[in-house]
């Protein structure tokens, strides 16, 4: 039907006389336009159905936008994910860093987030929909957090990409026994800026809703922990720098431990000596410390509790008992001591290295020919040629000083091995880290700056880095003069009962046991000594157990910075023993959490580490039952709610 028409029409006639009228001409109604007749309720529809269509065409209008800011929302989260999903891949590969196919892999990776980042950007600022609704309440905020959680991430590739050049220059100029200093200067200055920037991106989520939130928060989890990571790393370089003689040459005691002899580390048989100079390393030379017997203690004043649980074994004057204390700090301190006793030569520090910290360099290095051994020494057979053969055939009365030498010459052998191989720079430093954690290698510094930051980075020894409130340490050293740990396993099983107060009760069980061989004869190895073992293959165990300071223990003696209580027992081959510890530890749930420290003794094999938790009056956020290898230290913690 056509559209009926009047001569009093003109330009947007129909239109101009509302919805009603329009209908009038739809309709062929014959009709007037005296304004003056204009029919009231007319009036009142017309407005209300113009209201009608402007709200709808508002609604289509919004409605229009949100699908085209949503598309640019949903093409910035599929960006995001993708860069999330290789960032959460490269942080679970540790190994990415320590050679040099993984670190170019690493770096288009980095360059990859980086591309997918600033796609999401510019989809997030490029929509003009979305810019609109910025200005809505609430809508503008979220939007203005989704841009800066895009930018933030780009940024964060920026300063890893700056980070992974320097290292990459650094492990490039670095051959051998030889750091480039300069190269190691450009890293620390890339560190500490990356730490500066990485800390400026760490933003609150007040405000933010769902997964926005979560995004935010996720991302912001990672940066501490990288802004951490980093704040270590500077750390380990500026000790690093001096420590490889940038301000002068420096000149390191290595006090080579042998782990079938346990104290708390293996037992101090052989020495080295590491020069370093313009970022160079070398070993002067290896002995055995038969060559440099004290006749009295060296001039060091032991705390009264370390006198009290340790001075019996003459810690400051003979060389294997430097290590009975955990306090490696006041160790290396005894060892400087009584090097200069023996030999009138100052050191800088103290190195201590065990049995699986020289089989981690082999590992880099590759087998190393020493003299007095008839095979190659690798990382495989080093525990069992140095701690087991090399024992086999001596008898109690046989000199030992040739036997003692090899663990300094194996050392000494991979060091210089380290000159004619590819050894990558950042896998020797992974490396060492790894070692550092088990405490198979410690260092102390005479320089008080140096071992300030050696304790920071956990590498002094010491067991009182962090929350000495909350940290257990167990050692089970060797008490006769047989070399019998070789053969020995322990087990701890840590029982944590916490009660309606927040007050945590731990009762320890530690197992030993030996699985020596029945039937042998008297031997250098296999013993007895005729004093705390009289039967070939007995071990003799001092068991230490060391609860947080400030807890209650019966018996306790305040040593290392904790509080330690012993006992002791022997075992024929192929037996098994067990004692019991307690300690108290009061207001052990603080801020709805329970967080407790354990720190490791360096044996060979570590020890098997088992914790039960019941909180019967608390709801535990966290596993109550965990069985683990305790080769590192392990920072356990648990959310308890009421």
């Amino acid at each position: 039907m056509d559209i009926y028409r009047h001569s009093e029409q003109r330009r947007w006639h129909l239109l101009r006389h509302g919805p009603i009228h329009v209908l009038r001409h739809l309709r062929q109604e014959r009709h007037g336009h005296r304004r003056v007749l204009v029919d009231p309720e007319d009036r009142i529809r017309n407005i209300v159905i113009y209201l009608y269509i402007g709200v709808g065409l508002l609604v289509l209008a919004f409605a229009a936008m949100s699908v085209i800011a949503y598309s640019s929302i949903h093409r910035a989260q599929n960006d995001l994910s993708a860069a999330k999903e290789i960032i959460s891949n490269d942080l679970g590969n540790k190994s990415l860093l320590t050679t040099a196919g993984g670190r170019a892999q690493l770096t288009t990776d980095i360059g990859a987030v980086s591309k997918y980042a600033a796609e999401a950007t510019a989809s997030l600022e490029g929509s003009t929909s979305l810019r609109i609704l910025g200005y809505l309440p609430y809508v503008g905020t979220q939007r203005q957090a989704v841009i800066d959680l895009a930018r933030d991430v780009e940024s964060a590739t920026v300063a890893g990409t700056s980070m992974l050049s320097a290292l990459n220059t650094l492990v490039t100029q670095s051959s051998g026994t030889t750091v480039s200093l300069p190269a190691l200067a450009a890293l620390e200055d890339s560190v500490v800026n990356g730490h500066r920037d990485l800390a400026a991106l760490d933003r609150p989520t007040t405000g933010l809703l769902g997964s926005i939130a979560k995004a935010r928060s996720a991302f912001d989890r990672e940066d501490t922990k990288l802004v951490r990571l980093l704040s270590l790393s500077a750390k380990t370089i500026a000790f690093a720098r001096p420590f490889l003689g940038a301000g002068g040459p420096q000149t390191y005691l290595i006090a080579a431990e042998n782990n079938a002899e346990m104290r708390d580390g293996g037992a101090v048989e052989s020495l080295d000596i590491l020069t370093t100079t313009n970022g160079t390393f070398t070993i002067a030379h290896d002995t055995t410390y038969g060559d440099y017997l004290l006749s009295s203690p060296a001039n060091v004043t032991l705390p009264a509790g370390t006198t009290q649980v340790f001075g019996a074994y003459q810690p400051t004057e003979q060389w294997p008992e430097t290590v009975t204390t955990p306090d490696f700090a006041l160790s290396g301190e005894s060892m400087q001591a009584m090097w200069a006793q023996a030999t009138g030569q100052h050191v800088d520090g103290v190195i201590g290295m065990d049995i699986p910290a020289v089989a981690s360099i082999l590992k880099l290095t590759g087998p190393v020919s020493v003299a007095g051994i008839s095979t190659p020494v690798s990382a495989t057979n080093l525990a069992d040629t140095l701690l087991n053969q090399a024992y086999q055939g001596l008898t109690v009365n046989d000199p030992q000083n040739s036997r003692r030498d090899k663990i300094a010459a194996v050392v000494k052998a991979a060091i210089n091995q380290m000159k004619h191989e590819q050894v990558d720079l950042d896998s020797f430093a992974s490396t060492l880290s790894t070692d550092v954690n088990g405490r198979h290698l410690m260092v102390w510094s005479d320089v008080p700056a140096d071992e300030s930051g050696l304790s920071t980075l956990d590498a002094a020894g010491t067991l009182i880095t962090s929350a000495p409130d909350r940290t257990f340490h167990i050692a089970v050293e060797n008490n006769t003069v047989d070399k019998l740990d070789y053969f020995v396993a322990v087990g701890v099983h840590m029982n944590i009962t916490v009660d309606a107060s927040g007050n945590a009760l731990v009762n320890c069980t530690i197992k030993v046991v030996n699985f020596a061989q029945p039937g042998h004869a008297p031997s250098y190895q296999y013993g007895p000594d005729g004093v705390n073992a009289f039967a070939p293959g007995e071990y003799g165990a001092r068991i230490f157990f060391w609860g947080p300071s400030g807890t209650s223990m019966p018996g306790a003696i305040s040593e290392s910075g904790l509080q330690v209580v012993q006992s002791h027992f022997s075992l024929l081959p192929h037996q098994h023993n067990q004692v019991e510890f307690a300690t108290f530890v009061p207001h052990a749930v603080v801020d709805g959490h329970l967080n407790l420290r354990f720190v490791p003794q360096a044996r060979l094999i570590p020890d098997r580490l088992t914790v039960d938790l019941k909180a019967p009056d608390w709801s535990v956020q966290g596993a109550t039952h965990m069985t683990r290898s305790w080769g590192s230290t392990l920072s356990l913690s648990w959310g308890m709610k009421r």
